[in-house]
């Protein structure tokens, strides 16, 4: 690997020269020709005969094209090395921004790679205990580390690919001037790749690791990754993807090894992504090479691999080792319509030979004997479908054909499907079947972002197949809970977290038609009910996970809104103090429904209990903080209100922010008798703590704003919560007696 100070004390002047000197060689090697013909060949036609003039003739035309061949070679050793000039003065470019970036955030950079904080504010007790600051210093650390990494392994991969094409004699034993010298570096790199996945055998360990810095340093660029597919072909993608991750039996893979597979599997799986989509945007539509290679991944979903034949006559589907690459990076809309519709098929047409999904893909085993990635196809699918919202909103709005009978995407997977238990499916103990994945998949679907990202202030507003699809959502947990599988609450969770306008607009109590104005949505409403938006909230609050997303998620948007309508009077055609009542009473009956979830949850009581949730709330902290910036939600316009002396610490923030990074430490707080922001360890306190949350988003945003004293609403704002919170249990009394009956809560 190319280190750090290499990289950044690398002085390219004379490679930039040596460029220069090449690119002036092919005129001079074209005035040469031209004063031969002058001289030699011109200077004889005419004026010599005979078989010696013949066979002198022949050896002058090889000579007239070996000046031709020279001033290509040169033209292309030209270019090849203007463009490893202006890759590796781009990567010590980069480099160099991050070293500065670094030491002027107080990160000391090592020449070995390692970055350590040295922050003077953390030798400083106040400082050090500003909320988020530990949190947020850690992000930027890794980020620094991840972009210096990425830096490092680019520059490799183009040293080593400069070095190679330098270095090859694609002439073989002829001693003629090479006119098939590389003119770029990634197509060096591309061809290195490629060759490593159509190798006949198994890659030795220095190979693998080549390959995976290639992919590593190229994962992300769509050029190298279109012709990496088109030119190894999807078969070969596959048969060599499965080799790798199939090694014989008997073979001890050492953690370090282990490791990079699973490396390999992310970067295998994110540049055939990026391939599928590279032609998203190409002039004259999609490239034809592109599409081949997507029919043919699709038709491989149909055949059989396998790895080690001598040991046994089964192997894996190609939907299998597909969805397992599948579920790293973005894969493209179309093709991802096409495979599920693909896949769902299968599966039908298994389940009409009497088969479910456990015996149709095999068996509760992971892929491959490394026990990496998914032998449940549609649990890797599942991702893919979370990384790309367009594609998940478009398949759970859709259905799919099966001989003669439509088949609805949503219907089938979330209420149909049996989906195969064990660990293996997923390759993660804690997720023991692919509700996880489904989860995912309905996340991104419904809120318009990646599962794995948080929403934004950027996040576009909610569109009417994404607002309708969440109404399905509620009212099918609504109507049935053991429909909120373990592993997908906490994405449940998140999705009620970023329609809380529309919650709040289901559980309000207004009479005056003015909920718009209290709770206003930006985009399409989902249209739920108070019925089944209480049995949801009640439902997924029984998970940690799940209680945690809508907690802080209902905290930062109540916090908010608060915040908006002490800016914004005028939004209310009523008083301030009504539109207050109003926000902190359905925010109690919000917080009420999901602590009743908890009180009903089968976890445990006591420490056990205490840990589980706190410790979700934890987890929960990087979505919080997204969900801070959507305002009073997503596709909203809003400033928020500065936090009073925010930049203490050297962190700015905002009233709702500073609050919910309060709420995810657990950090103790002085006005209602030394009380803590509390994940609910019993009703009383889940009542206690939600009053804080309001009383201290009141008093943060209406101090900053200079609007006096704020005292006054710390009774008003609990006495609603109360309220709220009566209603929640009134709720559970009528809406919950049912599933009581059934035995489903």
């Amino acid at each position: 690997m190319v280190s750090i100070p290499y990289l950044d004390e690398a002085d390219l002047g004379p490679l930039a020269d040596a460029a220069a000197s090449w690119r002036a060689l092919p005129a001079k090697y074209e005035s040469l020709q031209s004063e031969f013909d002058k001289r030699v060949i011109n200077h004889l036609k005419g004026h010599w005969e005979g078989d010696a003039a013949e066979a002198a003739f022949v050896t002058m035309a090889k000579v007239r094209t070996e000046y031709e061949n020279a001033a290509v070679e040169a033209g292309r050793i030209g270019k090849l090395l203007q463009d490893a000039h202006t890759e590796f003065a781009a990567y010590q470019k980069q480099l160099r921004a991050l070293l500065d970036e670094a030491r002027d955030d107080h990160y000391k950079v090592h020449d070995d790679g390692r970055v350590e904080d040295v922050d003077p504010r953390q030798d400083s007790p106040t400082a050090s205990g500003t909320p988020g600051l530990a949190e947020e210093r850690q992000d930027k650390l890794d980020s620094l580390v991840s972009r210096l990494t990425r830096v490092l392994e680019q520059a490799t991969a183009a040293d080593e690919a400069a070095s190679a094409a330098l270095e090859r004699d694609a002439n073989g034993d002829s001693q003629s001037f090479n006119t098939r010298v590389y003119t770029t570096l990634d197509d060096v790199e591309v061809d290195q790749a490629s060759a490593l996945m159509n190798k006949k055998g198994r890659l030795t360990a220095a190979e693998t690791t080549k390959l995976n810095l290639l992919l590593s340093a190229n994962k992300k660029d769509p050029e190298f990754s279109r012709d990496f597919a088109v030119k190894t072909g999807a078969d070969n993608v596959l048969s060599k993807y499965n080799e790798l991750m199939s090694p014989p039996a008997g073979t001890t893979l050492s953690k370090a090894e282990l490791a990079q597979l699973k490396e390999l599997k992310a970067n295998l799986g994110t540049t055939i992504g990026t391939a599928t989509t590279s032609d998203d945007h190409r002039k004259g539509g999609p490239d034809p090479a592109v599409t081949k290679f997507q029919d043919e991944l699709l038709a491989a979903g149909r055949r059989d691999f396998n790895a080690n034949p001598t040991e046994s006559s089964y192997g894996l589907n190609g939907y299998q080792l597909t969805s397992s690459l599948m579920s790293e990076g973005k894969w493209d809309t179309d093709f991802l319509q096409d495979y599920g519709d693909d896949l769902i098929t299968a599966e039908r047409n298994g389940a009409n030979a009497g088969q479910n999904p456990d015996a149709y893909w095999g068996g509760s085993h992971s892929l491959g004997t490394t026990n990496i990635g998914a032998l449940d196809p549609m649990a890797g699918y599942m991702d893919a479908l979370g990384h790309n919202p367009e594609a998940s909103t478009e398949f759970f709005t859709s259905d799919t054909t099966v001989d003669g009978e439509k088949v609805d995407h949503y219907d089938y997977l979330m209420k149909d499907r049996h989906w195969p238990e064990g660990a293996g499916y997923t390759g993660d103990a804690k997720n023991p079947s692919g509700y996880d994945n489904l989860g995912h998949a309905l996340e991104s679907a419904v809120t318009g972002h990646s599962y794995d990202s948080s929403p934004s202030a950027d996040t576009p507003a909610h569109n009417e197949k994404q607002a309708a699809l969440m109404e399905r959502v509620v009212q099918s947990v609504s109507e049935d809970d053991e429909l909120a599988h373990d592993g997908m609450q906490d994405s449940l969770g998140r999705m009620a977290g970023e329609y809380m306008p529309d919650i709040h607009q289901a559980l309000t109590n207004d009479q005056s038609g003015n909920k718009d104005q209290f709770y206003p949505v930006s985009g399409d409403q989902a249209q739920l009910d108070e019925r089944d938006t209480s049995r949801f909230l009640m439902t997924v609050g029984k998970d940690p996970d799940g209680y945690a997303a809508i907690n802080l998620g209902e905290s930062a948007y109540t916090s908010n809104l608060i915040d908006y309508h002490l800016q914004h009077p005028e939004a209310f055609d009523g008083s301030t103090e009504t539109a207050m009542r109003e926000i902190s009473r359905s925010s109690g009956e919000v917080q009420g429904s999901i602590a009743i979830g908890r009180r009903e949850s089968d976890i445990g009581t006591g420490v056990e209990a205490d840990k589980a949730y706190n410790g979700a709330m934890g987890r929960a902290g990087s979505y919080a903080s997204g969900i801070v910036g959507t305002g009073i939600g997503v596709g909203t316009s809003f400033i928020a209100t500065p936090a009073v002396g925010a930049g203490v610490g050297g962190l700015a923030t905002t009233v709702t922010g500073d609050l919910i990074n309060q709420m995810v430490e657990g950090t103790q707080r002085d006005t209602l008798g030394d009380k803590v922001y509390s994940s609910g360890a019993d009703w009383e306190n889940a009542k206690l703590s939600t009053s804080a949350v309001l009383q201290d988003a009141y008093r943060g945003s209406a101090e900053a704003q200079g609007k006096g004293e704020v005292a006054d609403y710390n009774n008003i704002l609990a006495n609603e919560v109360e309220q709220g919170f009566h209603s929640a249990e009134s709720n559970l009394e009528g809406y919950g007696q049912d599933k009581r009956g059934t035995g489903q809560g």
